[in-house]
């Protein structure tokens, strides 16, 4: 009786801790949509914009009309368009 227990019991516990654990991890879709501060080009010179994007997506993304770019080469020129879905 005891080894019958153990024998459906054991694989019920493995299941229901299975179960469990993929409630408690966690999501990596999350680290895909990451929001990255960027720059503008501004009056000649690369100034960084309280502007977040995610790089998802077709759509530009902007801040007070100019475009955001991901990264700042000097303080004359910025590179890498970014992009934002809402």
């Amino acid at each position: 009786m005891k080894t019958k227990m153990i024998k459906m019991g054991l694989p019920g516990m493995a299941f229901l801790i299975a179960i469990a654990l993929a409630f408690v991890t966690d999501s990596k879709a999350s680290e895909k949509e990451a929001l990255i501060t960027g720059y503008i080009f501004q009056n000649g010179h690369c100034v960084q914009a309280p502007k977040d994007c995610n790089q998802i997506g077709a759509l530009t993304c902007s801040y007070l009309g100019f475009q955001v770019y991901q990264n700042k080469i000097s303080d004359t020129s910025c590179s890498v368009p970014m992009t934002h879905r809402p």
